[in-house]
């Protein structure tokens, strides 16, 4: 592939692969709390609902492909 201005932007790489990285604050022992979606600084920043029981719920982008769609192949 040809080079390209991008090639070494980690940080672009790092939003393109990860769509949030909210989660990395709850190891943060300077933000402790910032777990409760109904705090400010969570709510202030939309974090929504970091805890266990929501990592397995999609982001609602990109939208969920159609499960009836089929497989290319």
């Amino acid at each position: 592939m040809p080079e390209h201005r991008d090639d070494y932007d980690w940080n672009a790489c790092s939003d393109l692969f990860f769509q949030d990285h909210d989660v990395l604050m709850l190891f943060d022992a300077r933000l402790d709390g910032i777990e409760d979606p109904d705090g400010d600084v969570n709510q202030h920043l939309g974090m929504g609902e970091p805890r266990a029981a929501a990592w397995f719920e999609s982001f609602g982008y990109p939208p969920a492909r159609d499960p009836e769609r089929g497989f290319r192949r």
